[in-house]
């Protein structure tokens, strides 16, 4: 990574003819707004838009369905969430809609966007999909970094905190999504990737146990991106702990704020080089 380091780097805009197609905000989903989105037919297994409760949709803290996760109860995720937005009934129901507005980052305009929870014979939450795929993008931001045009080498830096729960290396279901997106546009775009995934943790815990967390970190999403199409003999993965901080925060117990300081520390950077002659 030392090396890494000492290259030109340029900050690529997100949303530019690169990697970072992965999150263009074009095309699928309802178009940006502040007052109603049109109304669209169903047909993919979710429900008319008009028939939800929420005219136009309703605001969501994305830290809120960031922590929905597999095997949580249908009041974990209604104390999350909120209840469904659409008449779903009330006893062995297994599916629950919502309509949710997500801002897009560009001043007040953002997208109404459909997601969908299932729920197992147990009635515990099993699996959720969205209705467009820019919507789960919204909610991961990745960070782009062009290193060289030639040949070609950029840096993905993605979020620890959403990419996985707390304390573990197991991906949450975005973290799963967003791994599965940036390798889809990997696989696109580059004809014979070489891809680096580095984890790093922040400087609060154990060294030792930091170094390995973040080393099965990396391994868990490089395991991820060869399930999905990356050769997996072109994938090295390494774990830093808490070297190398992108930044530094005063405190020396990790209270909210102080945690909260040091998320960009958290980490894992996925390094993409077109090796390809």
């Amino acid at each position: 990574m030392n090396n890494l380091s000492n290259s030109m780097m340029t900050k690529a805009a997100l949303g530019a003819a690169s990697i970072a197609a992965v999150l263009v905000l074009a095309g699928c989903a309802s178009p940006p707004n502040s007052d109603r989105t049109e109304l669209r037919e169903a047909g993919d297994g979710f429900p008319a838009l008009a028939g939800n409760w929420y005219d136009g949709g309703k605001f969501v803290e994305p830290d809120s369905v960031l922590r929905i996760a597999e095997g949580q109860s249908k009041d974990q995720v209604r104390q999350l969430i909120g209840n469904p937005h659409y008449s779903e009934g009330f006893f062995g129901v297994r599916e629950w809609n919502y309509v949710f507005n997500l801002y897009t980052g560009n001043g007040n305009e953002y997208i109404t966007c459909q997601y969908q929870v299932h729920y197992d014979d147990d009635m515990a939450l099993e699996s959720t999909r969205w209705r467009d795929a820019q919507c789960p993008a919204l909610l991961v931001p990745i960070e782009v970094e062009e290193i060289a045009a030639e040949p070609r080498e950029e840096k993905l830096t993605l979020s620890g905190d959403v990419l996985f729960d707390f304390d573990s290396d197991q991906l949450s279901l975005e973290g799963r999504r967003t791994v599965d997106q940036v390798t889809q546009t990997i696989t696109n775009d580059f004809v014979s990737p070489s891809v680096l995934i580095v984890g790093y943790t922040d400087r609060f815990g154990n060294e030792a146990y930091n170094l390995a967390l973040s080393n099965s970190r990396a391994e868990t999403v490089g395991t991820r991106m060869a399930n999905q199409g990356v050769r997996r003999s072109s994938i090295m993965t390494a774990g830093r702990g808490m070297a190398d901080p992108v930044v530094e925060c005063p405190g020396r117990i990790a209270t909210p704020s102080v945690t909260e300081c040091l998320r960009p520390n958290r980490r894992v950077e996925i390094t993409v080089t077109e090796t390809a002659r």
